[in-house]
């Protein structure tokens, strides 16, 4: 996490949760970065963050640039092992800038 935010990049993750239940949860994972809470699942459809036939957002990752704009997504339950990848890209967009 430290080096993502020596690349400049911000952390954050999206739960349906309410913010109570979400907030509790972030608690209990012992997270060190913030969880927001989308329970309309707004932010999760507009970066296409939705499993393929579900409901529900999937877990991914979702690299957005300063300006707002999507840079790279991906729906990867094994995200967290692919910090390396999410790196690089953070790398880029912090020398484009």
């Amino acid at each position: 996490m430290g080096q993502l935010e020596q690349a400049g990049a911000r952390v954050l993750g999206i739960s349906i949760d309410k913010p109570e239940a979400a907030g509790k949860l972030a608690r209990e994972l012992g997270l060190t970065f913030p969880l927001l809470s989308d329970p309309s699942m707004g932010v999760i459809r507009r970066y296409g963050m939705m499993g393929e036939g579900m409901k529900m957002g999937d877990m991914g990752y979702a690299v957005i640039d300063r300006r707002g704009r999507l840079r790279e997504k991906k729906i990867d339950r094994k995200f967290a092992e692919r910090v390396d990848d999410i790196l690089a890209i953070a790398r880029t967009l912090a020398q484009e800038a």
